[in-house]
Order: C-alpha cells, then sequence, then structure tokens
C-alpha cells in the first residue's frame, strides 16, 4: 500500500496495547493483523472499529479513526461520511475540522474544505498540516498573497516539510516563476521523496517546457515508488504525446485507465490517438466514456461527431455537432461541421449514396487530433480544467517562464 499515512501504524499500535489490557471489557478480541499486507492491516483496523463503533455510537473519536482509514485507502466518500459524523457529535474540534478540510479537498470540494480549514485555524489547531493545507487551498482561489503567507508560516514551524516546500513552489510557478518553482518542488522531492504531486507536476511542467529528458527522469523515479498510480502513467502519456509518439502515448493512456476507470481525460486522448489511427470503432468507445463522465469536457461532442461522420453516421454526427455548437456558440468549425452533415444527409436521401468528402474534409481531419499544450496540474484532481485546442500551429516555445493555471 503507498503511501500510508504515519497516524495509521500509530493507531494499530495504540489499538493493540488498549486491546490488550481491555480483553475481559470487550465482547470481541482485536483479531491478528497481517504483517505483509498494509491494505489488509487498514481494513482489518475498519472493521475493528466497526464494531467498536456499534457498541459506542456516540463517540467521536472512533469515527474519526475510522476516517484517517478510509483516508488511507483512498475511499473519500466513506471518510467524508465518519468525518462528518464526528462533527456532529463534536462541532468544534479543530483536529476533526482538519480532517474534514482534507478529505474535501481529495473530493475537489474546494470552497468547502476553505471553509472548515478556516474554522480549524479560527480554533487555533496551530499545526504546520493546517497552514500547508490552507496555502494550497487558496492559491487554488487565487488569493495568493493570503498563500504565500500560511506556506511560509508553515516552513517557519516546520523548516523540512517537503509539502510546504511543493506547495510554495507551485505557487511559483502559477505566477510565471517556473525555475523557482521546479527548484522548490524538486526540494521537496528531496525531504519527502514518496510525495505523488511533485512527480505529477515536475513531470507536467518538463513536458510543458519540451524538457523531455527531464519529465522521463522524473517520471521513472515516480512510478518505481508509485508503480499502479493513474496520475503518473497519464502524464506519461501527455510527454509521449507531445513528442508525436503516438504509441508509447496510448499505452501509458490504457495504464492510467486500467488504475483509475474514472480517469475519462486518459479516455479522451486515448480517443485522439484511436481517431488519428482511423480507429473509429475504439474511439467512439472512448469519446462515449468521457461524455458519459462529464458531457461538458471541452470539444468531446465535436470529436464524436467527427468520429461518427467518418463512419456515415449521419444522424448521430448531426447530434454531436448540434450539441458542440450549442455548447459553444462562437465554434464556427461545429457549425460548418453541422452544416456539411446536414447536407450530406439531404444528399444521401436524395441520391441514396454518400457524396466524396471534400478536399477541405480531408485537410481538417489532419488537425483535428493534434494535442494541446497545457501546464497540467493533475495533482489538484482538476483535470476538468484542460481546455484542449485541437490544432498546434504554433511555434516553439523556449521560454521557461510561463504560469500555471488553476
Amino acid at each position: 500500500m503507498k503511501g500510508i499515512s504515519p497516524i495509521v501504524y500509530l493507531f494499530f499500535a495504540v489499538v493493540s496495547l488498549w486491546g490488550c489490557s481491555n480483553d475481559t471489557h470487550q465482547i470481541t478480541r482485536i483479531p491478528p493483523l497481517p504483517s505483509d499486507d498494509a491494505t489488509k492491516r487498514i481494513r482489518v483496523g475498519i472493521d475493528y472499529l466497526t464494531n467498536v463503533i456499534r457498541r459506542a455510537p456516540r463517540s467521536a473519536v472512533n469515527y474519526h479513526k475510522r476516517a484517517e482509514l478510509y483516508v488511507a485507502l483512498r475511499d473519500y466518500d466513506r471518510a467524508l461520511e465518519d468525518i462528518e459524523q464526528a462533527l456532529d457529535i463534536s462541532p468544534s474540534n479543530g483536529l476533526f475540522l482538519l480532517t474534514h478540510a482534507r478529505i474535501l479537498r481529495q473530493l475537489k470540494k474546494y470552497d468547502e474544505a476553505l471553509a472548515s480549514a478556516r474554522r480549524a485555524e479560527v480554533l487555533q489547531q496551530d499545526t504546520p498540516e493546517l497552514y500547508v493545507l490552507l496555502g494550497d487551498l487558496t492559491q487554488q482561489k487565487r488569493q495568493f498573497r493570503q498563500a504565500r503567507l500560511y506556506l511560509a508560516k508553515a516552513l517557519q514551524m516546520a523548516p523540512y516539510d517537503g509539502e510546504a516546500y511543493f506547495y510554495t513552489g507551485l505557487l511559483d510557478a502559477r505566477q510565471g516563476d517556473t525555475l523557482s518553482g521546479i527548484a522548490l518542488m524538486q526540494r521537496a522531492l528531496d525531504l519527502k521523496p514518496r510525495f505523488l504531486p511533485a512527480y505529477v507536476e515536475l513531470t507536467s511542467i518538463h513536458t510543458r517546457l519540451r524538457e523531455y529528458d527531464q519529465a522521463r527522469d522524473i517520471s521513472k523515479v515516480g512510478l518505481k515508488y508509485f508503480p499502479k498510480e493513474s496520475e503518473l502513467y497519464f502524464v506519461q502519456g501527455m510527454m509521449f504525446f507531445n513528442q508525436k509518439r503516438l504509441d508509447s502515448a496510448l499505452i501509458s493512456y490504457r495504464k492510467a485507465i486500467l488504475f483509475d476507470s474514472t480517469n475519462y481525460v486518459a479516455d479522451f486522448y486515448a480517443g485522439m490517438v484511436y481517431l488519428k489511427w482511423n480507429n473509429i470503432t475504439q474511439a467512439i468507445k472512448s469519446f462515449q466514456k468521457v461524455e458519459r463522465y462529464n458531457p461538458q469536457y471541452p470539444q468531446i461532442h465535436f470529436l464524436l461527431g467527427t468520429a461518427y461522420d467518418r463512419i456515415g453516421n449521419l444522424d448521430d454526427s448531426i447530434e454531436q455537432y448540434t450539441l458542440a455548437s450549442e455548447q459553444d456558440p462562437a465554434d464556427w468549425r461545429s457549425r460548418g461541421r453541422l452544416y456539411r452533415a446536414q447536407q450530406r444527409k439531404i444528399y444521401l436521401e436524395t441520391y441514396g449514396i454518400l457524396p466524396l468528402s471534400a478536399p477541405q474534409a480531408v485537410a481538417e481531419a489532419e488537425d483535428e487530433t493534434n494535442a494541446p499544450e497545457k501546464a497540467l496540474d493533475p495533482s489538484r484532481v482538476q483535470i476538468d480544467a484542460l481546455k484542449p485546442n485541437l490544432q498546434l500551429k504554433t511555434k516553439s516555445d523556449t521560454s521557461r517562464n510561463f504560469k500555471i493555471k488553476p
């Protein structure tokens, strides 16, 4: 199990000692904890706490402990249920509010997370972890000055806190100081080698700067620590995609999807590769999955309409082009494709055959699967914010100073 918090192991040690001294007062004994599998250890702890909660349902501490274990398993929905139950019982507990904010951040509920974190601050939950969290959440809200103050306070309290260096570096990069951002993120990895967001962010930044050797090296190290991490495979895929190594990119996207079936952005780019290769069946499957997860994802209706258009499915292509035009009324390409598909349908109904594709349509097909070049930030899990621009006829960007938009 990757990235297990020290609090998890501390919990098991405390529970074991407590159980040994209170066997006569408990209905069940603490089961033996497997030593070879961290996931099994956590699940045993969850089962034990579940039994304890049944006997003492008004103990807020037990709900909090179980929420922490669910966080270790990345089961954030259940963790949220438990921590909110703990807060119902003890609403003024600063530690519970901090955990609540951490969980909400993982669920991308940033406004609610910031509100809980600030309540914890008011209740004097004075810890570096809180100030790092506040530094992250306030920069998400583009409150950069406040974020810097929080992160400076965290570093003052804990000068060797790797996460504080990372989020300070992220803040510098977002404000245009890419060199400082990279240096601080690398410092974060020196202090905390098993910190996933740093590997993801650094791979993305070096890819954006076309520094592919550095991006590859960081990605390799990250995958040694996190061999089943979807985000790392996704940014690795983007690195290959930007290098036009589509075979390698598709392998990375497939692995990203394998380890996280909800990573629909990986499906989007896999669909672009399939469309480039004229594998329309697979392209449609990938784009349909993206549409199910996020029907407002940029360009998804346009590309799905293009795929249907390629196989002569005019009804579905007209429907998708219509949705694309409604989603972005300024999208002249979607309106043009919609008109052309409607004319082809009229021709088909009149003459019984499809007309040959116009030279312009053939030329457009060469451009519609080009990759956007964005500074990705998957560590924030805001993959929804990617806005692909499917035409990349730009000059090479040799500047190292660019801004990462949250």
